[in-house]
């Protein structure tokens, strides 16, 4: 009766689970029909999240980030970079999480989105948590509490606290944060991943040697999984069940949850989960059937040696990323300072245009006599600013001439300079000459008129 029950519950389990699918096409079908708006960035989030495939999980997120940056839906652009992160997290690639989840943060800071600021540091904490830095995973958990998110990022933000103090053994706390979480789900009505605080408080209970009563958490996590299609939680609730039967000496009853966890690894790829889950049926199957012992052996065996070929191909993902950020800084140092050079030769030309129109109009006034020391300063000033001008203007093809050479660049400028300066000598040399018969003509005009009024007055006299 017992093993009907238990395989109704696998049953139910695999029918259940199956019936994402159609959601996942639904989803895919409003794709199709939705224009290129802020709509179908969230479909792409929706469906990266969705997906069983790191690769196609993060095409999509990828997808919905360049339409959400074409658009400008800066909103849509940080939940995009935070589901990137999510798939990297998936694949336990830190590194790289932790990069988006940090970029998704600072967009979110820039726009005060405070729940998704608060998603942001609650996948942080999570990163931290995996790295055994429990320090930090519980500073950026606080962080993600104090952003005063809703009540279902409540639930997970104390769900996660709980699995922090479950790691430092500090029973106590973790049970009061799982609690904690628990209370939290009940105040609204999605329960999706409800079953990671009730593993959390199955866990707890099963430390405190409540075996029954940790029996009942974990029994509801099942259900709620089951409810949510969530394939990951699965696999962990099953394996840890199958750990307390096997603790208890209920092998027949731990070979059966082990497989569920077994099954359930595989279709979510947690390679950890995977590897436990077979050596733990490898144990119970031992000298009872050595055969099928040997096989779940060579099946934890295989995990390990993928979670080890990952942990190289991500050494690579992350030399190949850092070399696209290296040359993405690169790119954008270029482009900065091409536009500062644009505008610095914009001001150079301006600050030319008003020195000359200076010197012209002293040189065309018909009115005001000119020193020649006014001359002499807009002349060096002048001199100055069409030296700068054309530094600016050929200083690109200068430092590939030179290859970015000091004292070629310094030589070559100073040729420049040898230059202007006759130039400059010549010009000003020519603007006094006219300037001084300007004012000649100025004084004896004015001086003319001085004598007519004094003759006139004589005359009237």
């Amino acid at each position: 009766m017992k093993k009907a029950f238990l395989f109704l519950l696998f049953s139910i389990s695999v029918v259940r689970i199956s019936a994402q699918m159609p959601q996942v096409e639904s989803l895919n079908k409003l794709l199709a029909a939705t224009k290129e708006d802020t709509v179908k960035v969230m479909l792409l989030v929706k469906l990266s999240f969705y997906s069983q495939s790191f690769q196609h999980g993060l095409d999509l997120a990828q997808e919905g980030l360049t339409l959400a940056r074409k658009i400008n839906y800066i909103k849509g652009e940080a939940a995009c970079l935070h589901q990137i992160a999510n798939q990297y997290e998936g694949i336990s690639n830190y590194p790289m999480a932790l990069h988006y989840y940090l970029d998704a943060l600072k967009i979110r800071e820039q726009i005060n989105d405070k729940n998704g600021m608060a998603r942001s540091f609650n996948s942080m904490g999570l990163i931290y948590q995996e790295q055994g830095d429990y320090k930090n995973a519980i500073k950026y958990l606080q962080k993600a509490e104090s952003m005063h998110p809703d009540d279902y990022w409540l639930a997970l933000i104390n769900s996660d606290f709980g699995d922090v103090y479950t790691s430092l053994n500090k029973q106590d706390s973790a049970l009061k944060y799982y609690q904690r979480s628990y209370e939290y789900y009940n105040l609204g009505k999605d329960k999706y991943q409800l079953n990671l605080t009730l593993n959390g408080l199955g866990s707890v209970q099963l430390n405190m040697g409540n075996i029954e009563l940790a029996l009942a958490y974990f029994r509801e996590a099942i259900r709620n999984g089951i409810t949510y299609y969530d394939t990951l939680g699965l696999s962990s609730t099953y394996l840890r069940v199958a750990k307390l039967y096997d603790a208890g000496g209920k092998r027949d009853s731990s070979i059966f949850y082990a497989k569920l966890a077994m099954y359930f690894s595989q279709r979510a790829h947690v390679l950890q989960n995977i590897i436990e889950s077979g050596k733990l049926l490898s144990k119970l199957y031992e000298n009872y059937n050595d055969k099928q012992s040997l096989h779940c052996l060579q099946i934890s065996l295989a995990a390990k040696d993928s979670l080890f070929s990952r942990e190289r191909t991500m050494q690579i993902q992350n030399m190949l990323f850092n070399e696209k950020e290296r040359q993405s800084e690169i790119a954008e140092k270029v482009k900065k300072d091409a536009t500062e050079r644009k505008l610095n030769i914009q001001y150079a030309l301006i600050a030319l245009s008003i020195v000359t129109f200076i010197i012209f109009f002293l040189l065309l006034s018909r009115s005001i006599i000119v020193n020649e020391k006014w001359i002499s300063f807009f002349g060096v000033l002048g001199l100055l600013v069409v030296f700068e001008f054309i530094n600016l203007l050929i200083h690109p093809s200068l430092v590939t001439v030179t290859h970015a050479s000091p004292i070629f660049m310094l030589l070559a400028l100073v040729a420049i300079a040898s230059l202007l300066i006759p130039l400059h000598h010549r010009l000003e040399k020519w603007i006094k000459e006219k300037i001084t018969e300007k004012n000649k003509k100025i004084r004896l005009a004015n001086a003319k008129k001085t004598i007519e009024k004094l003759e006139g007055k004589t005359d009237g006299k």
